[in-house]
């Protein structure tokens, strides 16, 4: 040992030594009551600011100095121009509230905490505070040096010290009065402050023997302070400490001595005018320190080599002969030291859990685990019928080992039973058990042990925060059969018995295991080593275990025979006269009770068979047994009786037990809830008695270990022995937690919010608390179920958690009921029925079918119950969240509700659809639904065809698949048919369009019957079988607009069909088109009078397969059918056009006179086809060997280039053309030579071969602005050498660009640079060709768009891309697009000088929270940003973080998904814009989670549309929109898209306070069709704000606005002369002047076109003229010479005002007038401006 003495020749010096070592010690002393209080005033801050913050007190993003003004005194420093250089040195560290209403708060309660208002924030980080409760506790040290300590260990004595004395809420800790400010006489505090100072700050570093008389007594005082310090254990070890260091009695170790002086040198050296003398002494004792700890270890190991080698000859001549027969000696020691260890350990277990003192063999009373195979599926396991009854099912699957088997069961199912019987079965060897034993039959295949040399049994529990296996078997086996001087060996033999033989390892209860990877690992060499894992299911369910680690994964259901389990320990327990009749009486007992799911575990069984002995019958509550249990143990401790008059609980009533014992059963169930919420997950099972001290638990201490609800077991380290207790099961911790919640109500808000946000499955950990809590309090088991379900639902994609969770409510509710609670409401959004759990559940599913987000129902046969007495029935009317349904099985009938049900269909799903014409206001039928499933399911047709008009009424994308379903019409009125389906796949997108992929058309037609198709698809089916059912249903399609037809093969009756439909496009596919029906085709498609666009696909064409066709072969009759056709857009493809009846192809072509986009889809040219173009009128032409039907190509092969030169040239109207080359062959591109396109895309699958051709071309072409260029897979330089001296201001580059090279970048470079008129750059770029982004380097470019495919990106890769940008020194615009599995490029966005970026992220995976930091940071450095548009996917969750407290001024959003979790993120986010004027939202349903999101923000524009504005908005949640616009007070502009009219739309309008409305329909759809007038206008007239008002309405209606219009826009696609004057006499009324800007079509009919002259319009410009009221500004008639006219003809009629005509055309009349232009409709442009007056 080391002395001080010895250190200095110096008295004082030596003095001074000590009072270093003497604050050291007490600094260790004052630790962990400094720790405790640390986390005490953690807990108070965030207690006291939860309530006010409603919910989970947390913060995403605030650093310490945003929640600092500026100057902050002693914190900021101000340069020569005021800028603030430390603490608010950049944009991200400026003062601002927290958006979440949290940071602020906590700063707040630091400073009332604070002795002196004045926190040092240098060392406090915020962003800590809410996980750190140290990062607090530094607020209160000194002002600076404290940033990087990080808990009580590595923080000085100083600060400590500061700590107590500035914290207010230590100060009642201590018996003196704590000195506060210079004035005040020094306390204890104070004066060990200052020993701390002077020890560490000494001049001369010494100290006299009074002065360290003073130090010893003072720090003895301090630790020994009555009020708390004299009780603390840690710190009366250090009082015992200073008392031997004082007497020099205290031992140091040379290791503590070299540490101290290492220390002090320190200071030593900094010391001026110190001795060089007393630096010397401290040098050469430590030298001397070091020496003699060297020396002692040299002297040891020469011992040591001296001994080895003495003994190494000795061994060698005797190692041959004895080497293997040791080696045997030892294996067979180890197997019967492991065999008596089990024996030990394992051959006695409890037969009753109220007495631990009746123990009987497991073999007397073991009965076989019911144990099931689980199949591995599609990322899940499913459990099968497959009963495991033998040991190599276990292990072995198709005869091969299984290296890694799970077996997985709940708590008390017998799993940690099933391995001590395997153990003991082991020991048995292969003769196996006795013969009490009751397993013979099943599991009795001894043999199967036995191929396991060795068998290793680990408890998990007992090897906390360990990770290898071969450490574990050191630990809980070896070490307890070995003596400490055997051990080593025996370590080094495992080793090699787990390198060479069969081994087998039993690791029972992962999930009460806790360590530093997701499973127990062996090492690459112990391969031989089997693993059997038992564990609770939720443990696998949660997602961390990879499915790959799993080789057989079996469930464990209890027990097999239970009863027979009952009798066995009955017999135990009551007389043997007597077992036959009480075993007959338990059994009648048990089904009166309805017990028997209880009996399935092996505790439950032994708790109610001991309880029913003892003659206490129980209910079926699993809380009653538990407190049956707690009882028998509590009873060991103290037997004094006392009854509850008014129990808390009513399980509580029969007690005797708990009321006396009621405070150490509080305290008990405070620190078991305190450890599994709060405590870490590696110190919630196993703890110490620091735990025990915080709950008050030590005086209860004996009590608990007495009774055995506690037990503790000794763990020895280097340094010291303690004690680590647990509960004596991990289900009494659960029950007793649960009984903490049900008394404090507040801890679901609190901790469990918190734990609940650990990780995603946390919600399962807590399933048995939940369950408890039923029973003991269901008020708060709904709240919880609640934030659980919430929980669940985010989990989108994990049907196993889910089926979890429903089988935890569902025993929840089971647990309520047995407690006496009825008017359960318990939460769940996602439910899946089947046989055994129907009846239950739907007790949940009436409750929550209103919020229910998922229905699968399975019930292949009729439940099983005698409750189920009629029929089940689910209507889904109310269920306006559901996302999936999916029925399965022939029990199940869908009907409508007038409908009469049969018992023959015990399970009925409801659904009906109201008739239109008879409801004005219709209720939103299954808003939410996307995906339906209908498997072996009977339906009414009525009802099959209420659920696709259901699916055509939503306004977003739907699948709906029916598989074998049996369709009856039934119905009043119909004839009783029946049909069953085959399989039919259904899509259903927006604007009622529907795609339908049919293998049998059985019962389709009659399905689709009426319905309000918009666009119908059909698709690989063979032909249409049922002939009079498809024409009669495609007639009853009045609706229909859209045909597409793609059979193998089109019969007449196709064509039959299609005769009068007032369709506009037609899609018609096919192997072959019916060679002998042209004449037919022809006459249908003359008939179709309003058909814009078709479409004819056909494998191949030849003379052979039309030899019947009478006047002419095929070919030619089906160019004769397009003849005179009035469409727009015609598209053919084939494998070859026009080499048969060129002639008659040309003179069809030529006959469209309407015809303006052209694409030819063919693999092989003609002279012909080329002919056939010649002269066109066509505006667009696409040449292509695209993919067609089932014939694939890889571009178009052109082998006329001369004649497809002259036939482009004609086409003199030919603006866009896009080609697809197969080959690049003599004279293709002279082809293309000086036509007058202003956009061309070229995509070659080829490798340019002629690039001096191609390099001529683009020049040529003098009006080309927009030009996109790509190859299919390869790069092809030859293209990018042809863009060089381009006057194109809009570029593409599209394509995979594979084998891109580091000459293409300059050459591709050298290419852009040369491009002077280049405004707009776009470029997709894949893993192989990032280079591409280098070529962009330094172009004068404005506008950007990236597609990032499938990229790692690394720093280099990020690095590279930035410097690429940021060279882009005129960028105003960048786009990106993301399509990535793991990483994103965020940085390379850093520093950018653009004012607008656009983000879309879509990736396969949960990009972990897309890097949220990083985006964050690279968003907040775009100093010139404007405004940011992000398209999300569903999981990107993160890009809500990356866009905090951004000063943008725009913001759009285009998502699938708003709910869950995500409404809380975008507030948070959405709040912290505080510059944010306009929002932009592009939605693909309504949705109340994204009203929540943005209500109450500060914007004054808001904008509305359907997703990627395909559609428009439906408004179903009509409340919360309401609420959220009279939430935003600033809000001035509101613009919305709507698909079609809206009730909910005009009654979430009601009232609001907005300056400007614009209502407008969808792009390429019409106006509005306002069926609900006096609704809308209602509406409008209470909008008493509203200063101006756009609408585009399909018709002119009579419209009431508010006294406060200004302007009013209407865009009307109709009016009536009469009705323009009805509209001006209207506004006349007005007490102001309003200006009318009107458009409309001159037509009373659109669709089909009934055209109004406009002459019939003029008189009314002269009458309006001459009102004295109002002011004419415009009159303008827009007209087309003729229906075959291409010019359209503007003319004013009367003087017109140029300056009120310079208005800027907004989005609503762009939107309108291409939708009249479109149909060929003059229309008139009318400007006026009424002011009050007569009409006259």
């Amino acid at each position: 040992m080391a002395s001080l003495s010895a250190v200095f020749s110096e008295a004082e010096r030596t003095n001074w030594l000590k009072a270093w070592m003497a604050v050291d010690i007490a600094k260790s002393g004052l630790e962990q009551f400094v720790n405790k209080e640390a986390n005490t005033l953690h807990t108070n801050i965030y207690n006291t600011i939860r309530p006010s913050s409603h919910g989970a007190a947390a913060c995403i993003g605030c650093h310490t100095a945003n929640l600092l003004k500026c100057p902050t005194q002693g914190v900021c420093k101000r340069s020569a121009n005021g800028n603030c250089t430390s603490m608010h040195d950049n944009a991200a560290k400026q003062q601002r509230p927290c958006p979440a209403n949290v940071c602020t708060k906590v700063r707040d309660e630091i400073v009332k905490q604070h002795a002196y208002k004045k926190p040092s924030w240098k060392n406090t980080s915020a962003q800590q505070w809410a996980k750190h409760p140290w990062e607090i506790a530094k607020a209160y040290f000194p002002p600076d040096g404290y940033v990087g300590k990080t808990s009580v260990q590595d923080t000085d004595f100083n600060g400590i010290i500061s700590f107590m004395m500035n914290c207010e809420q230590i100060h009642n800790k201590f018996s003196f009065t704590i000195a506060i400010g210079k004035n005040s006489p020094p306390c204890l505090l104070t004066k060990a402050r200052d020993i701390g100072r002077t020890v560490r700050h000494s001049p001369q570093c010494k100290v006299t023997d009074l002065d360290l008389q003073e130090i010893f007594t003072t720090l003895t005082s301090l630790l020994s302070d009555q009020t708390y310090l004299a009780h603390d254990v840690t710190a009366q070890e250090a009082v015992r400490k200073l008392a031997e260091l004082e007497k020099d009695t205290l031992k140091i170790t040379t290791e503590e001595m070299i540490h101290l002086l290492e220390a002090a040198q320190d200071t030593l050296k900094k010391v001026e005018h110190i001795a060089d003398k007393a630096l010397d002494e401290m040098k050469m004792h430590l030298e001397q320190c070091k020496k003699d700890l060297n020396a002692h270890t040299d002297r040891c190991k020469q011992k040591l080599d001296e001994h080895t080698a003495k003994c190494t000859n000795a061994i060698d001549e005797h190692v041959s002969k004895t080497v293997d027969s040791t080696y045997e000696q030892s294996c067979k020691e180890l197997i019967e030291g492991m065999k008596k260890l089990y024996n030990d350990k394992l051959y006695y277990v409890t037969v009753s859990p109220f007495d631990d003192s009746s123990g009987e063999k497991l073999r007397d009373v073991y009965m076989p685990p019911k144990i099931l195979e689980m199949c591995k599926e599609i990322k899940t396991f499913k459990k099968t019928e497959k009963q495991v009854n033998t040991y190599k099912g276990v292990f072995l699957t198709d005869n091969t080992v299984n290296p890694r088997i799970f077996i997985q069961g709940e708590a008390g199912s017998g799993k940690t039973t099933f391995l001590a019987k395997l153990a003991l079965d082991w020991c048995e060897g292969v003769h196996g058990s006795s013969a009490s034993d009751n397993s013979k039959i099943i599991f009795a295949d001894f043999d199967a042990l036995q191929r396991y040399e060795y068998v290793f049994h680990i408890t998990l529990r007992n090897s906390k925060n360990q990770c290898d296996v071969y450490t574990m078997i050191k630990e809980q086996i070896i070490d307890r059969i070995y003596s400490a001087k055997d051990r080593e060996k025996a370590y080094e033999l495992v080793s090699e018995i787990m390198k060479h033989q069969r081994c087998l390892v039993l690791l029972d209860g992962l999930d009460e295991w806790t360590g530093p990877e997701d499973l127990p690992t062996l090492v690459v060499v112990h391969n031989k080593c089997v693993m059997l894992i038992t564990t609770r299911p939720w443990k696998l369910a949660e997602g961390k275990v990879k499915h790959s680690d799993i080789h057989a994964l079996l469930q464990l259901e209890g027990i097999n025979k239970p009863f027979e389990l009952s009798k066995i320990i009955l017999s135990r327990l009551v007389d043997k006269e007597e077992l036959e009749i009480k075993y007959t009486a338990f059994t009648l007992y048990v089904k009166k009770q309805k017990l028997e799911e209880l009996l399935s575990s092996p505790m439950m069984l032994s708790a109610i068979v001991c309880a029913y002995a003892d003659g206490i019958e129980l209910k079926g509550s699993k809380c009653e047994v538990y407190i049956l249990l707690v009882e028998s143990l509590f009873k060991k401790a103290n037997s004094c009786t006392r009854t509850f008059q008014q129990p808390p609980f009513s399980f509580f009533k029969r007690t005797e037990y708990i009321q006396p014992n009621l405070e150490p059963l509080n305290r008990l169930a405070e620190m078991a809830f305190h450890l599994l919420f709060v405590n870490d997950k590696g110190n919630s099972i196993m703890f110490r008695m620091t735990e025990l001290e915080k709950f008050k638990i030590y005086e209860y201490k004996d009590f608990a270990l007495k009774s055995g609800i506690l037990s503790a077991q000794r763990t020895a380290s280097a340094l010291r022995s303690s004690s680590s207790f647990m509960f004596i099961h991990l289900s009494i911790q659960e029950f007793l937690a649960a009984y903490q919640i049900a008394r404090n109500a507040n801890l679901i808000d609190g901790s469990i919010s918190i734990y609940l946000n650990r990780h995603p499955e946390a919600y399962l950990d807590i399933s048995q608390v939940f369950i408890f809590l039923c029973g003991l309090d269901v008020s708060c088991a709904e709240k919880l179920s609640s934030m659980m379900d919430e929980r669940d639902a985010l989990n989108e994609f994990d049907s196993d958690c889910h089926k979890m969770f429903n089988e935890i409510i569902l025993a929840g509710l089971r647990e309520a009921n047995a407690n006496g609670y009825s008017d359960i409401a318990l939460k769940l959004s996602h439910f899946y029925f089947h046989n055994n759990n129907i009846i239950d559940l739907h007790k949940i599913w009436e409750n929550n079918a209103a919020n229910a987000i998922v229905l699968k129902v399975n019930q292949r046969i009729s439940p099983g119950n005698d409750e189920c007495a009629s029929q089940i029935t689910f209507d889904l009317h109310s269920c306006m969240e559901l996302t999936h349904l999916e029925l399965s099985g022939r029990c199940i009938l869908g009907k409508d509700s007038a409908s009469v049900g049969t018992l023959e269909f015990p399970v009925c799903i409801i659904l009906n659809i109201a008739d239109p014409t008879q409801c004005t206001e219709l209720p939103p039928v299954l808003p939410s639904i996307d995906c339906i499933r209908l498997t072996h399911v009977t339906c009414l047709c009525t009802w099959l065809r209420s659920l696709l008009s259901m699916m055509l009424t939503q306004n977003c994308n739907i699948k709906c698949e029916l598989n074998d379903c049996h369709l009856t019409a039934c119905g009043e009125g119909e004839v009783n048919t029946s049909y069953t389906t085959g399989l039919l796949c259904l899509d259903v997108y927006p604007n009622k369009s529907i795609s339908i992929s049919l293998t049998n058309d059985t019962g389709l037609w009659e399905s689709l019957h009426g319905l309000s198709i918009k666009s119908l698809s059909l698709f690989n089916g063979c032909r249409v079988n049922h002939e009079k059912s498809f024409s009669q249903t495609i007639a009853s399609l009045s609706k229909l607009e859209t045909l597409d037809i793609r059979m193998v093969e089109l019969t007449p009756c196709v064509w039959e069909a299609l005769r009068g439909l007032n369709i506009k496009s037609l899609t018609l596919s096919s192997r072959e088109l019916g060679g002998y029906h042209a004449k037919s085709l022809t006459q249908s498609l003359s008939s179709l009078k309003r058909l814009e666009t078709l479409e004819i696909g056909v494998d191949e064409l030849t003379p052979c397969q039309f030899m019947g066709c009478s006047s002419c072969q095929f070919m030619g009759c089906s160019w004769d059918a397009l003849h005179g056709l009035n469409i727009k857009s015609l598209t053919l493809s084939s494998r070859e056009l026009g080499g048969y009846h060129a002639k008659s192809l040309t003179q069809s072509l030529s006959s469209l006179k309407r015809l303006e986009t052209l694409r030819i889809g063919v693999t092989e040219d003609s002279p012909g086809l080329w002919k056939a173009l010649h002269g066109l009128n066509i505006k667009s032409l696409s040449l292509n060997g695209k993919k067609r039907v089932t014939w694939t190509g890889d571009g178009l092969r052109i082998n006329h280039s001369e004649s497809l030169s002259q036939s482009l040239s004609s086409l003199m109207r030919l603006q866009i053309l896009d080609i697809h080359v197969a080959e690049d062959i003599t004279g293709l591109w002279e082809a293309f030579y000086g036509l007058n396109i202003k956009k061309l895309r070229v995509f070659c699958t080829c490798r340019v071969k002629y690039k001096e051709s191609l390099s001529h071309l683009l020049p040529s072409l003098i009006r080309l602005e927009t030009l996109s260029i790509g190859a299919r897979k390869y790069a092809c330089p030859g293209l990018w050498e042809a863009l060089k001296g381009s006057s194109v201001k809009s570029l593409t580059i599209k394509g995979e660009n594979r084998g891109f090279e580091l000459n293409h970048t300059d050459l591709l470079s050298q290419s852009l640079s040369s491009l002077t008129q280049l405004e707009t750059l776009g470029m997709e770029v894949w893993e192989h060709s990032t280079g591409l982004w280098e070529a962009i380097h330094t172009l004068n470019i404005k506008t950007l768009s990236l597609t990032l495919y499938g990229i790692e990106w690394t720093d280099l890769r990020t690095e590279s891309l930035s410097k690429s940008l940021s060279s882009l020194t005129r960028l105003e615009t960048l786009n990106v697009s993301v399509y990535a599995d793991s990483s994103c490029p965020w940085k390379a966005l850093h520093g950018l000088n653009i004012k607008s970026l656009r983000l879309s992220l879509f990736h396969n995976g949960n990009c972990k929270d897309v890097q949220a930091e990083s985006l964050y940071q690279s968003l907040a450095s775009l100093t010139q940003l404007e405004t940011l548009s992000i398209t999300l996917h569903p999981d990107s969750r993160g890009l809500w973080r990356g866009i905090h407290c951004l000063n943008i001024k725009r913001l759009s959003l285009k998502s699938k998904e708003w709910g869950g979790l995500h409404k809380e993120l975008m507030s948070l986010s959405l709040s912290s814009l505080t510059l944010l004027d306009t929002l932009c939202i592009e939605m693909e349903c309504d949705n109340p989670g994204l009203w929540e999101a943005v209500h109450g923000l500060n914007i004054k524009n808001l904008f509305l549309s359907g997703l990627w504005k395909r559609t428009g908005i439906d408004v179903t949640h009509t409340v919360s929109l309401s609420n959220t616009l009279s939430s935003l007070t600033q809000l001035e502009t509101l613009s919305i898209d709507v698909e079609h009219e809206s009730p909910g739309l005009w009654a979430a309008l009601h009232g609001q306070n907005i300056k400007s409305l614009s209502l407008s329909g969808v792009r390429k759809s019409s106006g509005i069709d306002v069926k609900r007038a006096e609704t809308f206008s209602q509406s409008l007239s209470s909008l008493t704000q509203l200063e101006t008002l756009t609408l585009h309405v399909h018709t002119y209606i009579a419209l009431q606005v508010p006294q406060s219009l200004k302007y009013l826009n209407i865009y009307s696609d109709t009016m009536l002369p009469s009705k323009v004057r009805e509209l001006v006499d209207s506004l006349a009324i007005y007490t102001h002047s309003i200006g009318l800007k009107l458009e409309f079509g001159c037509a009373s009919s659109i669709d089909p076109p009934e055209r109004i002259p406009v002459q019939e319009y003029i008189p009314f410009q002269q009458e309006l003229a001459a009102r004295k009221n109002v002011a004419m500004k415009r009159f303008r008639i827009y007209e087309l010479p003729d229906s075959a006219g291409y010019a359209m003809s503007v003319r004013d009629i009367g003087d017109v005002d140029d300056a009120a005509c310079d208005i800027l055309e907004d989005d609503v009349y762009k939107k309108f007038a291409k939708y009249i232009d479109r149909y060929i409709i003059n229309r008139i442009s009318i400007l006026i401006e009424i002011s009050p007056g007569s009409i006259s």
